[in-house]
């Protein structure tokens, strides 16, 4: 049973990029997926268990309101026994515990590496918000000392859906670009969607 076990490990890190808590690395860019596997959450491990990772500022809507109730209403009424975190109160940048950053409702979800430097053509089949094109140059020291650096301060302004999340706040720590996979590819299928609405709109008006 132990050997089926490290072989099903085994598989799902090569398939699924699952990495195991005690298998990060200082300044590694890490994400869970939420609601689903709709989206992907991201962060740093900053080492010793911590993730410092980027949240909502303020009482925004969103597009996951069920999930985001249930979990304020956890959160609301207790803090985590482990690292305090208390999503009412902690927003922004945050630094929790594993268990925390891969908590989504009730659930805790697995732990997956993102993957930087990847060929323009094989990262056009692949899934958004798991790996990029663009480089990292930095050194693990150098990532961890940046994201510290923002959670000290709390330095990454407001949090936006789009334009500034927490996959922009990870890859920015790796490599000082903002950027976000699955923002970008949302973007583009919204695009699309408003395209093939306007010419089957000109179609029906050409019929008449």
């Amino acid at each position: 049973m132990k050997i089926i076990n490290e072989i099903l490990t085994i598989l799902m890190q090569l398939m699924w990029k699952v990495v195991r808590p005690e298998d990060l690395k200082l300044g590694d860019h890490v994400y869970r997926y939420g609601y689903y596997g709709l989206y992907s959450h991201h962060g740093i491990y900053v080492g010793e268990g911590s993730v410092i990772h980027f949240t909502r500022t303020k009482s925004q809507k969103t597009i996951f309101p069920s999930v985001l109730k249930t979990s304020y209403k956890q959160e609301v009424s207790s803090s985590c026994p482990e690292c305090g975190y208390q999503e009412s109160i902690n927003r922004g940048v945050v630094k929790t515990c594993l268990n925390c950053f891969r908590q989504d409702g009730k659930k805790l979800q697995s732990l997956h590496r993102y993957e930087y430097g990847w060929p323009l053509l094989r990262f056009k089949f692949a899934r958004r918000g798991t790996c990029t094109t663009l480089l990292d140059t930095k050194l693990p020291h150098q990532v961890v000392n940046k994201a510290r650096e923002l959670h000290a301060n709390n330095l990454f302004g407001d949090y936006n859906l789009i334009n500034n999340n927490c996959e922009h706040f990870a890859t920015y720590c790796r490599t000082s670009y903002r950027a976000s996979e699955q923002a970008a590819f949302f973007c583009e299928c919204v695009g699309k969607i408003k395209e093939a609405k306007e010419w089957t709109m000109k179609k029906l008006l050409w019929r008449n």
